[in-house]
């Protein structure tokens, strides 16, 4: 419904331009999908801040209060940092027209800005063309696991290690004898509520550690609803005698599979059930899928990840 529309929904498609064409950003997480989404759940309240055409290039930013009720810009991602808000396709031009409309603009002490990659021309030109605005400081960032797709599922299985192999071979017995079945949904009708109960039946559930809490419940409900309209939704869940006993959550887009969440029952905590989810999701998803973005780096995912890739945060103290 109209009211349920983020503010910028309208720049949606402006935007994903501009995402695809900027190198040295998360694609995916830089993207409408997830910064309108987090935006909404997180900070729904703040009205975003556009700078730029949006035909050339943009950035969107908010302003937060910081513990000391400073006012803090950043992206509208207001919490994991996965994206950046830069969208430059020409960063040696445009990071100097955006420093030129960032000083002229009033109210913030400081800036931060998330997902860059430190290699990147966006980054060295962001911070050279910064520099006049403020004082810049350079943070780490954080560290995203990525597997290889581009050789299909089976040139990635070929790579991981024979252990790993085996384990997984025995799990997907293990929950085939057990009667387990996996149900792709296509549709976002209802979905959002399966995996809800199924959450609150599972240890994230338990600990309110998942898509259970308010703001992620607002996150995932949004974000799965504009997958399911654009056609980018992968969900797949888990059934045991006629229940819902598992699911596995992600989007696609521009080539990428975003793993965005997996849980299980506790029922179900023994049958490999996520290893039964993942080998289907991975399986079944469409050649053109090149890469597997599994989030943030966790020593688990290590096994399933061909490459880490890190990002560095920049602050900017305004100059007098």
């Amino acid at each position: 419904m109209e009211a349920d529309l983020h503010p910028l929904e309208g720049e949606r498609l402006r935007l994903e331009a501009l995402v695809d064409a900027t190198d040295g950003i998360d694609p995916w997480c830089s993207g409408p999908d997830w910064t309108f989404s987090t935006h909404r759940g997180f900070a729904g309240s703040i009205a975003p801040i556009v700078l730029g055409d949006l035909d050339r290039w943009g950035v969107i930013l908010a302003s937060y209060r910081d513990e000391d009720d400073e006012p803090v810009l950043g992206g509208i991602e207001p919490l994991w940092g996965f994206s950046c808000p830069l969208l430059l396709p020409d960063p040696a031009r445009q990071a100097r027209e955006f420093a030129a409309e960032l000083a002229a603009l009033q109210g913030w002490s400081r800036l931060v800005i998330t997902g860059l990659t430190a290699e990147s021309d966006l980054y060295s030109e962001s911070i050279r063309a910064l520099a006049t605005v403020g004082t810049v400081y350079r943070a780490e960032g954080i560290q995203r696991c990525l597997a290889d797709l581009s050789g299909g599922v089976d040139s990635w299985f070929a790579r991981r290690s024979p252990r790993f192999r085996q384990q997984w071979r025995r799990r997907l017995r293990q929950a085939g004898d057990a009667g387990v079945t996996v149900e792709a949904v296509t549709s976002s009708d209802g979905l959002m509520d399966r995996l809800l109960t199924i959450e609150r039946s599972g240890w994230k559930g338990a600990e309110s550690d998942g898509i259970t809490s308010p703001g992620m419940e607002t996150t995932y409900r949004y974000m799965i609803d504009r997958m399911g309209e654009t056609g980018r939704l992968r969900a797949s869940i888990a059934r045991l005698g006629g229940d819902d006993v598992g699911f596995v959550l992600g989007g696609v887009r521009a080539g990428i599979y975003r793993g965005l969440q997996l849980s299980y029952t506790e029922a179900a905590a023994d049958l490999g059930v996520g290893h039964y989810l993942q080998s289907h999701q991975i399986s079944s998803l469409e050649p053109s899928i090149h890469t597997y973005d599994m989030g943030m780096d966790m020593e688990y995912k290590r096994r399933w990840a061909d490459e880490l890739r890190s990002t560095v945060v920049v602050i900017v103290h305004r100059g007098p």
